[in-house]
This record gives structure tokens, C-alpha cells and sequence, in this order.
């Protein structure tokens, strides 16, 4: 019987260690080379959501945060981690001194945890500043989607700058 990994506020990063740590052991979620295989149709739609998320961001949309991330949702980055609720507060805060001029994401990988449960991971390239600062290109993201009511939402996200990078 498998036992399921919930990350709490207080255990996010031991969490995130631990699903990064199982990805990057399994090489790959099918064991091929990426790209091998068409993305199915479970993770077109978290890839899409992902994009969604980075979409709202730059168009200050919080509202896309509100409805794609479970009430419990966390948020992780190199700060700390965040509830949901205090994650949008920051993004109010954050839309009068940001300004976002693009981003992409890549090198996506698919990891089911349980029934219903999956770890996306992904990088990210961001062009954007806070306060006339630049914040950091180069970006390892992961989110965990849970199946909710027929929709998939984030219960927890992660960004974090590649190291020496900026």
C-alpha cells in the first residue's frame, strides 16, 4: 500500500526535496529520453494550467490564482514558503512594481504520486523586474496537481533560481 505526501507549510521544502530528489532518480517519468513520446492528454492540461499560472502573473490576473489553486495551496521559493491567501496579497503588492516582459517554460517532466495526484516539473526563462530590479532568468519550477471536483489544481508551487544564473 502507497501513503500519499501532503506538504504543510511547516514541511514544504522536505517535501519538494523528496518528490525533486524521486524525479531526478527516475530519470524520466516513462524512462525515455524526453520528448520520446507525445505528452498525453493529463499532462497537456497541466502543462496548460502551468502556462496559465506565468500568464497571470504577467497580466496581473490574480483571479486565475484564486480558482487553479486548492484553498490549502502553498507556494515555495527561495523566501520561503506562503499560504495561498498571503501568496495573492504579495501578487497585489507585487502588480504595482512589476512589470513582466515574457517568460517561457521547457523541459517538462511528469511524475504520478497517487490516484488522481502528479508532480510537474518544468524551467522556466523569465524577463521581468521589481522595483526597476531584475529578477532572475534562469528558474526550476514544480507544482503538485490534485484531481478536484473533474478540475486539476495546484496545492502546491515552486520557484526557485538556478544558482549563478541571475
Amino acid at each position: 500500500m502507497s501513503q500519499a505526501i501532503f506538504a504543510t507549510k511547516k514541511n514544504a521544502p522536505a517535501c519538494a526535496s523528496i518528490l525533486i530528489s524521486l524525479v531526478i532518480l527516475s530519470g524520466s517519468v516513462s524512462g525515455q529520453a524526453p520528448n520520446a513520446n507525445p505528452p498525453n492528454k493529463t499532462e497537456q492540461e497541466l502543462i496548460s494550467t502551468e502556462f496559465g499560472f506565468f500568464e497571470a502573473w504577467k497580466t496581473k490576473n490574480e483571479a486565475y490564482f484564486r480558482t487553479h489553486m486548492t484553498e490549502d495551496g502553498i507556494f515555495w521559493d527561495e523566501s520561503g514558503t506562503v499560504a495561498r491567501d498571503e501568496h495573492l496579497q504579495q501578487q497585489q503588492a507585487e502588480a504595482k512594481t512589476c512589470k513582466v516582459d515574457g517568460y517561457g517554460l521547457s523541459d517538462f517532466g511528469l511524475l504520478p504520486l497517487v490516484s488522481g495526484a502528479f508532480l510537474l516539473t518544468y524551467k522556466v526563462d523569465q524577463y521581468a523586474a521589481c522595483n526597476g530590479e531584475k529578477l532572475p532568468v534562469h528558474m526550476n519550477g514544480s507544482s503538485i496537481y490534485v484531481l478536484k471536483s473533474g478540475h486539476w489544481m495546484a496545492t502546491y508551487r515552486a520557484e526557485v533560481p538556478l544558482q549563478n544564473q541571475r
